[in-house]
């Protein structure tokens, strides 16, 4: 009677945890991913896993057509994507023109040196734009000043070219930030900062200089978000805040668009402890409002399936981020990328058991 009793509360708790699981994982309303590749394969695998929207760093307007026409027909909606490393471009649109790079001081130089020479497995734990694990860490890739006029401008012509395509959904922001993680240092930055401190005095330096990069960068964001809105209102504007801001890593609150990714569970060891990844979460989507109306918390989940170079999250660690995500209110998850996600069956497995309903765009169900 003892054996038969501890098997029917043994069952029972099996059955409720089954229960609470399937709750859980029914909390998640968009799966966004960053990643590409030829649309008649990507997009039925992507919607297969649960994916309704897919943003690519692709700007050609003949595949952008084919892309969104084939995400129509699988409910997947469809971003392109505008980013600050995009110096290839620059020089495309603006041929004998040199593009306005960012600059560091030398000891930032220095470590990027020291990044670029490190071909160790796992690079020295070097985080490639996320919140650094060694003491000095910047980011490899070359980037535009937006406190240059002209690389506004720059941004706000690719977007216009973007909005042209007709059934895009949007346009997305990548790559918006400082690549020292904290300000640009060349001649035009620092003029525009020491004016902008004059009518700041009370300010000590370093605070006024954090505060300045962080108010310049977030009306970087939010001038380009409203020429998107003013070149067709309905358009959508989706971020990932990235690479990390360090006084203040999520900021994203302060941005005028509609969806804000942040990370909430990075890429590379160490990873993350779960409780910090549900305490993002609860910043991310608890604050999502908390300056604009409009604004929808999104969980960026890191996914990168490249064991000869670096560890790789296995399915069970990938669940068990997914689900902090969940218990810390969020709704909402972009990952990158998308294609190291399709790659592998058990990761898959993963989103669709989290994603399993296949979903329209989001406006569409609303």
């Amino acid at each position: 009677m003892r054996i038969a009793r501890r098997e029917w509360v043994g069952c029972l708790g099996v059955a409720l945890l089954a229960l609470a699981t399937a709750q859980a994982e029914s909390g998640f309303v968009q799966l966004t991913g960053w990643g590409g590749g030829k649309p008649e394969e990507i997009v039925p695998q992507a919607a297969e896993v649960g994916f309704n929207e897919i943003i690519v760093w692709n700007q050609d307007t003949n595949y952008l057509r084919r892309l969104v026409e084939v995400g129509a027909q699988h409910g997947i909606g469809i971003y392109s994507c505008v980013h600050l490393s995009d110096v290839k471009d620059w020089k495309k649109r603006r041929p004998g023109i040199a593009p306005p790079l960012q600059e560091m001081n030398k000891e930032e130089d220095a470590a990027l040196s020291r990044i670029e020479a490190d071909k160790s497995k796992g690079k020295s734990r070097y985080q490639y734009g996320g919140e650094p694990v060694q003491p000095l860490e910047v980011l490899t890739a070359p980037m535009l000043c937006f406190h240059a006029p002209e690389v506004v401008e720059f941004f706000k012509e690719q977007i216009r070219n973007i909005l042209a395509v007709p059934g895009i959904k949007g346009v997305a922001f990548d790559y918006f930030g400082y690549r020292n993680y904290r300000c640009c240092r060349c001649a035009r930055s620092i003029a525009a900062f020491e004016t902008w401190q004059r009518q700041r005095s009370a300010l000590a330096r370093d605070a006024a200089q954090e505060q300045f990069s962080l108010e310049t960068l977030v009306e970087f964001n939010n001038t380009l978000a409203r020429h998107a809105r003013s070149i067709r209102p309905g358009a959508k504007v989706q971020c990932h805040v990235y690479p990390v801001f360090l006084p203040e890593p999520l900021y994203g609150n302060r941005l005028d668009v509609d969806y804000c990714g942040q990370t909430a569970a990075w890429y590379f060891e160490p990873l993350w402890s779960l409780q910090k990844t549900r305490d993002y979460a609860r910043v991310i989507f608890g604050q999502e409002k908390k300056h604009f109306d409009r604004a929808e918390g999104v969980a960026l989940v890191g996914v990168y399936n490249q064991p000869k170079l670096y560890p790789v999250k296995g399915p069970e660690r990938l669940a068990q981020e997914l689900q902090a995500i969940l218990d810390g209110g969020g709704d909402r998850v972009q990952v990158c990328s998308l294609n190291d996600v399709l790659k592998d069956p058990a990761t898959r497995e993963v989103f669709k058991r989290f994603f399993k309903t296949p979903r329209r765009p989001c406006e569409e169900r609303q």
